[in-house]
């Protein structure tokens, strides 16, 4: 079973965070308060202040203001050089301005919270430590069945790298072997594979009850909207296009895990 969600242990070492924000009033507020939460606070007034700390501290969680004095660059540009060289450092975008098209970039770029200001201290730290829970509980199990080795090691570090714990297989006629003796908590297929395709696999797993809940994502160089029905129709849950970009292939990972996990919480409340 998913292993379930860790609470931050306010007894271990603090967690570092780094509030890159230039109002003093509320860097203050929260350096005063960051204690309670297991927190230690570093404060960045500016882009520059905080390219320089989180080269030299590594911060656990980033609170980041979009907005600043210098009309060259804004948080948005930290978060695309950060999505390109840290994509697993967790960002909580934090902001005034509340635009569909801002919280569709943040998005895109991989932050994993967006905070509109104002709002309380209370709910800043409780929003990083869910946060902070969710980017610490990537325990998992996934499998991945591609018949392109390159595709499989690119796939099996990014995912190693968020502290999964992966199988690759590249001959999916020993699928079932492999399936029933690693038993994942999600299978990623390759769409396109010889003798069985990445349907065909998704198809047997959703047939057998033993297997019927476990989410599937497919990898697919096609973006050929029969295709895509056709997997979504076998079971699939969702799909990443090929070339694959590490940030995408991790959030959807994620979200499916999540999903899993509540849906478990909740069969055992229930039970």
């Amino acid at each position: 079973m998913l292993n379930q969600t860790p609470i931050l242990n306010c007894a271990s070492s603090s967690l570092r965070l780094l509030v890159i924000d230039d109002d003093v009033a509320l860097t203050e507020r929260l350096k005063s308060e960051a204690l309670a939460w297991n927190m230690q606070v570093e404060v960045a007034a500016d882009l520059k202040m905080a390219r320089i700390a989180i080269a030299q501290t590594s911060p656990d969680i980033i609170l980041l203001d979009l907005t600043f004095p210098d009309p060259t660059e804004n948080g948005l540009t930290l978060l695309t050089e950060l999505a390109s060289v840290t994509p697993q450092m967790p960002v909580v975008a934090f902001t005034g301005r509340d635009s569909l098209t801002d919280r569709v970039e943040v998005a895109r770029l991989g932050s994993r919270a967006f905070l509109q200001k104002p709002v309380s201290i209370q709910q800043i730290f409780k929003t990083l430590t869910q946060v902070l829970n969710q980017t610490h509980a990537v325990e998992a199990k996934v499998m991945i069945v591609d018949d392109d080795p390159i595709v499989l090691a690119t796939v099996c570090s990014s995912l190693k790298s968020w502290g999964m714990d992966v199988t690759t297989l590249d001959n999916p006629q020993q699928f079932l072997e492999v399936l029933s003796a690693e038993a994942p908590d999600l299978l990623v297929l390759d769409l396109e594979m010889p003798r069985f395709s990445g349907i065909d696999l998704c198809r047997v797993v959703r047939n057998d009850q033993q297997w019927s809940d476990l989410p599937i994502l497919f990898l697919t160089a096609h973006t050929e909207s029969d295709l895509i029905n056709r997997a979504f129709a076998a079971g699939a849950d969702d799909y990443i296009s090929k070339p694959i970009v590490e940030q995408e292939l991790v959030t959807r990972i994620v979200n499916r895990l999540e999903r899993l996990r509540l849906r478990q919480k909740r069969g055992q409340l229930e039970g």
